[in-house]
């Protein structure tokens, strides 16, 4: 899988900010009909039909578009499906998963979605926000294999800010305090489990793109793919930052030299095998 390194979200109730994402450099746009857009039924009905207007007039179709649908089992949730541009955008984003059981809930009904629009069974894919409370953190754990249509797992620690009652999820120096860790590493792990994308968390702070790089660079270094963006000026660090650099490259490029016929070698004074093999075709995007 190609990772998109860049998720941006973007208000579905503005033709403006769409518009400028559209001309942007960021490799998936979340068009959010949620947390974005207030929370009455006529602003919703409003960020529905702008969006779908939007997107039908785009040529060709903006297949790098996503969109953020309400929760399951909220109010919206149904009226979202059932107003879904299927054949323009690339799948839809669940904000607050509660483990494996929500994704599989909302498969077949994205296979209704796409029998009604008449496009492929499973082309739609899904991208799952899975820690926006302290029972979805909990339910990370159940993220075992890969699961149908489940193209990554999303945190973030605005919501689970609220959940755990938590007024600043940041210390002093910036870095995020042990629960919003735990779920980040949680996090990285289902992803991994589950074989699809991780995706870092926004960084609210959209002036301070230094501190921004300094976050990026840590994530990928953990081990995720992406990070989400909230301001179209964060998308030139992270998609600068979510790339193997000219050293990686180099190491990945001579680890999979040396171990063309398998076993174990040595580079650069330590001992490599298998699962350093693994990890170089990774950086080199195998």
């Amino acid at each position: 899988m190609t990772a998109a390194r860049s998720w941006l979200f973007v208000p579905g109730d503005s033709a403006r900010k769409m518009e400028r994402a559209l001309q942007g450099e960021a490799d998936a746009l979340i068009f959010d009909w949620e947390d974005s857009v207030a929370a009455n039924p006529a602003a919703k009905a409003a960020a529905r039909e702008l969006t779908v207007s939007l997107l039908a007039a785009s040529r060709p179709p903006p297949v790098r578009c996503w969109i953020r649908i309400n929760a399951l089992g909220s109010a919206e949730f149904a009226v979202d499906l059932a107003a879904l541009p299927a054949a323009a955008i690339a799948g839809v984003v669940l904000p607050k998963c509660c483990g494996p059981a929500d994704v599989l809930r909302l498969d077949p009904m994205l296979a209704a979605v796409e029998a009604n629009a008449g496009i492929t069974n499973g082309r739609l894919g899904l991208v799952a926000i899975a820690t926006e409370s302290g029972a979805s953190v909990l339910a990370l754990s159940e993220f075992r294999s890969p699961l149908p249509r489940l193209a990554g797992l999303m945190w973030g620690g605005e919501d689970l800010s609220g959940d755990l009652g938590v007024h600043r999820n940041r210390d002093d120096a910036g870095r995020y305090r042990e629960p919003f860790r735990l779920a980040r590493g949680l996090t990285l792990m289902a992803a991994a489990a589950a074989q699809c994308l991780a995706i870092d968390a926004v960084f609210v702070s959209v002036r301070d793109h230094e501190a921004l790089g300094v976050e990026c660079r840590e994530g990928w270094a953990d081990g995720f793919v992406a990070k989400a963006a909230v301001h179209p000026d964060q998308v030139v660090t992270i998609n600068a930052t979510f790339n193997a650099t000219e050293e990686e490259r180099a190491w990945a490029e001579r680890v999979i030299a040396a171990l063309a016929q398998g076993g174990v070698a040595v580079i650069d004074g330590q001992m490599v095998d298998a699962p350093h093999l693994r990890v170089a075709r990774r950086l080199l995007g195998g």
